[in-house]
């Protein structure tokens, strides 16, 4: 949103200003004392915890002010920071919304209502807009009246689309949704089979969800895709009959024609009688009738018939609550976030059943204790278990599986019960055969991958764990060193140092970093095709990507005369301004324009019609080295210059930034405006001038298993070159399943060593490139399978990879971002 004083911000919510202290404006807003950003607003919400507990946290940490209840005001601390008050901070944070929609009258918004595949629907309309238009969308599943609220006022002011995901779970919900969205248009998805938990009847919860199309514009539409007759009946009494459409009549329709792998060939068929058969990379039917629906949509908010096809073409559906893993004895496993309504079980039931073997099964898992459910709902989901034709169901002694156990009393489903996980794990990695597929249900607050990964590691002998709870550390630290003024971009280029882009942005936004930061176009457009909304700069882009970063909302940094001109171009062809950063080369010499250069340019830029100045960046090529601080302090002299030059010009509104992690620790006068950081969002220190300036909390590990064991007589030799040579009678050597193809290159003989169950074995001879052999002797008891921790941290074991960067005379950056595809990446929050 637009920078608005506390002041205004008092009056847009009717609150009222206590202990006012420095004047500054709020450009965003956080619930999270400690996920903040550099212009942040805080609103005590209530929550599992009151949110007023933290408000003393958050303005120490460096909020603006805090948005509180009147009734908390007296116990509150009157000498840290401004307060506004008001009677209710969760209504409070609504009414900024309602403000901030009223500042978007350009933009169309629509909303995706319905109780299933309200995210997938909004994730694919706004990728196959992109392609074509600029488009927001709400992130990941916001669509409570909190999430709601966050998502609009994240929603860009020049956007020309919209699409926010909303959803009801009680009488009355929608009234305050709608007046935050205002809906051009309405996307329904389904009613499900949640109804009875919150409303009397199927039709009042139908009616309170179809409220959203009241008081469509004239022109505006409903599309349903839901068929169901008496749901139909509730939106003919909502909107007028002009406005309804239902998906498939004279929309795009997609017919799935076989499985192939984990995709689907489907035929496409567009309403002008234009068919086309396309490959989706989801083996899910349901995914398919969520794209099917965002397809009409996106014909009814004009995007052509040849461009469309091209947008589903080029779709790939993000990452859902379900992740797939295949194990080499053929067995999969697919983790999904439990939901016990029946309709969204069937749906993940099916997609599990379209990668069954020809000889196998499939099996129910269910790690959630699903309190709360009722005998009815039990004979519902025990319906959809028979249906879908699962074999065996895994539960605990939980009162509620109990019930599930009842309802399958007398069928052909085997129903095993456990005193806890451990024992139920243990008992399906037994029972799982080839061919089986097990779909393992786990509650909200827990990754699958936390409790069930032993399942599946056999899937990949050679794992990356990244704790994405070190992640968030990281990022607190690096906020608490640069202080509550200075904004802080997470670099996700290079797959993101290695490890997952996506899965880090998305744990960066929830950890309040402001900006985001990539090297080529392709990098940004796929974040933003995965859902990611934050604001986005993209280092070295190329002139021919420029049409690509307007359409997706992504900032060039402009390194040279070419990047200008083709920015000009790109930003007058779409008709609206584009942000952008200039680089300035302060001596590094690698990108960027020489001050006198950069000074010109920004001649060009104080009153261009297309372009605006957002940045000015520069890049420093020796912070990790005191002894050339001398030559750091040059460069930034020169960035000095520019900054001067550009406030000279009235150029007052702008983000300096030349720090990477290295100077974000050792040089404070380099921090400007906001800092990059990399390397140190692992917890890795970029050099050992900076350990004793922070404590990181180190995140990654790199761990492989041993595949093998040799007894060795004395004088035999291993490996390529015969480089180790067996000097007693009891050498044993094991074999790890990891080379340098994986992350262990060569030259990784040097470090001399690895971990098994944190003792130190050294490593045997020249590392090939599939595997290595280690050095096991008076380790007796190391068996075949044991894991062996190469680098990094793991079950509570530590060999530090700038300690292995370092033997091997290079960074732990080129050590990271060498793990390679076959790598499995396992995400933990430890």
């Amino acid at each position: 949103m637009d920078p608005v004083s506390v002041a205004e911000v008092a009056s847009i919510v009717g609150g009222t200003v206590h202990f006012l202290g420095e004047e500054r404006e709020v450009g965003s807003v956080a619930i999270h004392s400690d996920r903040l950003q550099a212009d942040s607003l805080f609103f005590a919400l209530q929550g599992v915890t009151d949110g007023h507990r933290f408000v003393a946290r958050a303005l120490a940490n460096g909020a603006i002010s805090a948005v509180v209840a009147e009734a908390h005001l007296a116990d509150l601390p009157r000498d840290q920071g401004t307060l506004i008050a008001v009677e209710d901070p969760l209504t409070a944070l609504q009414e900024m919304a309602v403000w901030w929609r009223r500042q978007l009258a350009s933009t169309t918004f629509v909303a995706v209502i319905g109780s299933n595949g309200k995210t997938l629907t909004k994730d694919a309309l706004v990728g196959l807009l992109a392609a074509h238009r600029t488009t927001y969308g709400s992130p990941g599943s916001y669509n409570s009246q909190l999430g709601v609220a966050l998502s609009v006022l994240q929603c860009p002011k020049d956007v020309p689309v919209a699409v926010i995901e909303a959803a009801a779970t009680e009488p009355g919900e929608m009234a305050r949704l709608k007046r935050m969205v205002d809906p051009h248009a309405v996307v329904f998805t389904n009613l499900g089979s949640r109804s009875g938990q919150s409303f009397g009847r199927r039709d009042e919860h139908a009616r309170e969800l179809l409220s959203m199309a009241t008081d469509l514009p004239e022109d505006g539409w409903l599309l349903m895709g839901e068929d169901d007759s008496g749901v139909l009946a509730q939106a003919r009494h909502i909107a007028k009959a002009h406005q309804i459409r239902q998906a498939g009549e004279a929309l795009p329709r997609l017919t799935r024609q076989r499985h192939v792998e984990r995709s689907s060939v489907v035929r496409a068929a567009l309403p002008d009688g234009t068919e086309e058969d396309l490959l989706v990379a989801t083996p899910s039917v349901e995914v398919l009738k969520d794209l099917e629906l965002a397809m009409g949509a996106a014909t009814l908010l004009g995007l052509p018939g040849a461009d469309l096809l091209a947008a589903v073409a080029d779709y790939t559906p993000p990452s859902t609550r379900m992740q797939m893993w295949r194990r080499p004895d053929g067995a999969t496993v697919v983790g999904e976030l439990a939901n016990s309504d029946p309709l969204a079980l069937s749906s993940a039931l099916r997609t599990a059943r379209s990668l069954v073997g020809p000889h196998g099964r499939t099996l129910m898992i269910i790690g959630d204790p699903l309190a709360g459910l009722t005998a009815e709902r039990a004979e519902a989901i025990a319906g959809c278990l028979r249906a879908e034709h699962v074999r065996v169901v895994c539960g605990l002694t939980a009162d509620a599986h109990g019930l599930i156990e009842a309802a399958l009393a007398g069928s052909d489903v085997a129903v095993h019960r456990f005193p806890d996980e451990d024992r139920m794990r243990t008992f399906v990695a037994t029972e799982l055969r080839p061919d089986d597929v097990a779909l393992v249900h786990v509650p909200r607050d827990t990754m699958v991958t936390d409790s069930w990964m032993h399942l599946v590691e056999t899937a990949a002998a050679t794992r990356l764990y990244v704790d994405l709870a070190a992640v968030k550390d990281n990022v607190a630290a690096f906020r608490k060193l640069v202080g509550p003024h200075t904004k802080l971009m997470g670099v996700v280029k290079a797959e993101a140092y290695g490890t997952n882009p996506v899965t880090v942005a998305h744990t960066l936004r929830e950890a309040g970093v402001d900006w985001l930061g990539v090297a080529t176009a392709d990098e940004g457009v796929a974040l933003r095709r995965a859902g990611v909304q934050m604001p986005i700069l993209v280092f070295l882009a190329v002139p021919g990507d420029l049409d690509r970063l307007v359409r997706n909302r992504l900032t060039p940094s402009l390194y040279s005369t070419e990047m200008y001109d083709a920015a000009c171009r790109a930003a007058a062809a779409s008709g609206r301004r584009l942000d952008v950063h200039v680089e300035v080369d302060s001596g590094m010499h690698r990108s960027g324009l020489y001050p006198e250069a950069a000074i010109e340019l920004l001649g060009k830029l104080r009153d261009h019609e297309h372009l605006r100045l957002a940045g000015l960046m520069s890049h420093l090529g020796c912070t990790d080295d005191p002894a050339e601080d001398d030559l750091t302090r040059e460069q930034l002299k020169r960035f000095g210059t520019v900054c001067t030059a550009a406030a000279d010009l009235g150029f007052d509104d702008i983000v300096r930034h030349t720090a990477a992690t290295a100077a974000t620790i050792r040089f404070p006068e380099a921090r400007y405006d906001m800092v990059r950081i990399g390397i140190g969002l692992y917890g890795l220190q970029p050099s050992t001038a900076t350990s004793s300036l922070i404590t990181l909390t180190p995140g990654v590990g790199l761990v492989s298993r041993i595949v093998e064991i040799h007894n060795m007589a004395p004088g035999e030799r291993v490996g390529y070159g015969g480089l180790f040579r067996a000097h007693s009678p009891d050498t044993r050597i094991a074999l790890i399943a990891a080379g340098y193809y994986d992350a262990v290159p060569r030259a990784f003989r040097k470090v001399g060593y690895v971990l098994v169950n944190g003792r130190r074995c050294e490593i045997a001879g020249t590392i090939s490139m599939d595997s290595m052999a280690i050095d096991i002797t008076g380790h007796p008891d190391v068996e075949v399978g044991a894991d062996v921790l190469i680098f990094g941290q793991y079950a509570g074991h530590s060999t530090p990879i700038e300690q292995a960067a370092a033997a091997m005379d290079t960074v732990s950056h080129e050590v990271l971002t060498q793990v390679g595809p076959r790598v499995q990446r396992i995400f933990t929050q430890h």
